[in-house]
């Protein structure tokens, strides 16, 4: 698959094409990509306090109150929260913004009424946890294409709770407990970063995260098996991750990638090779390995370009 082009490649594209002038090129490429303004951020902190303010009236209230009925008033909470939430979401830009710090607030406080009840119930705490970060984290991948962080942000911090709580009703112990730890590690991470991949508000966070969730995926697994083989399992993932960042232009999974091969070197080489010396010897040889590498790489694609003289 063709690598992605950048923004100043399509940008330059649509100069040659003549669909811009070099100075409106020059002034999307110059422009920030953040428009937050001012009266914006004071309306998040107009949105934050109600949140805190409302859980402090919460706290009082509830003093001698049973938790039935903490639970009921945190719907209650949930359901006026929800109400403005929605009401700002056909609002100007600004405002639905605002309104989806709300919907953070909202679905909070349902899941916090939700754990309440469920505890009511002397359910094992792993199993309601988990039933909540699944739920919390299905909400957030179906408001992740309409929203413009609220489902990100929901769905991203689900993962790793869902991950936790579900390895903790397996019975499972040692090795064995380690190879799950990992695997539903990485399948967390593959999920959030195929989600980052489409058209999705804050697609940066699932893709950011998923491929740090993968990168300790990889390394827990290397530790289920001898350090010199399990040292080559952050090494290929790495080199994933490495790939699919160099493919797509993504920085997050360039950064990852890059940390997974390093760990998994520095494992092998510090495993294999007696002494500081020798190891530091091969990590500097993989390293100029690496270059020589990319300099061939870059030799051929010369080779390639029209006009280029052959060897």
């Amino acid at each position: 698959m063709e690598q992605r082009k950048s923004q100043d490649e399509v940008l330059r594209q649509l100069v040659s094409d003549g669909h811009l002038t070099s100075e409106q090129a020059d002034e999307i490429a110059q422009a920030p990509k953040l428009a937050i303004t001012a009266r914006e951020l004071v309306s998040y902190l107009a949105a934050i306090f109600i949140t805190i303010g409302a859980a402090f009236m919460v706290t009082g209230l509830v003093v001698n109150v049973p938790q039935a009925g903490i639970a009921v008033l945190l719907y209650v909470v949930a359901a006026v929260v929800g109400y403005f939430s929605r009401k700002l979401s056909s609002a100007a830009i600004e405002k639905q913004r605002t309104g989806e710090v709300l919907e953070i607030a909202s679905v909070l406080a349902a899941v916090v009424a939700s754990g309440i009840l469920f505890d009511m119930t002397n359910m094992r705490s792993e199993w309601y946890v988990c039933i909540l970060a699944v739920a919390t984290g299905t909400w957030g991948v179906l408001r992740a294409t309409r929203s413009q962080f609220s489902g990100s942000i929901l769905m991203t911090a689900s993962v790793p709770i869902a991950i936790m709580a579900l390895t903790e009703t397996m019975s499972v112990s040692g090795n064995n407990h380690t190879l799950v730890v990992g695997l539903l590690l990485i399948a967390g991470g593959l999920g959030l970063i195929s989600m980052g991949m489409r058209r999705i508000g804050l697609a940066f966070l699932p893709r950011a995260f998923g491929s740090l969730l993968i990168v300790i995926g990889s390394i827990t697994l290397a530790n289920v098996f001898t350090m010199g083989v399990g040292g080559l399992i952050p090494i290929g993932v790495g080199a994933a991750l490495f790939s699919l960042g160099s493919r797509e232009r993504s920085s997050e999974n360039l950064v990852a990638g890059a940390f997974g091969i390093i760990v998994g070197v520095i494992i092998t080489v510090v495993y294999w090779l007696p002494g500081n010396i020798f190891q530091g010897l091969a990590i500097i040889g993989c390293g100029v390995g690496l270059l020589l590498v990319l300099r061939k790489q870059l030799a051929r694609a010369n080779q390639l370009k029209p006009g280029a003289p052959t060897a």
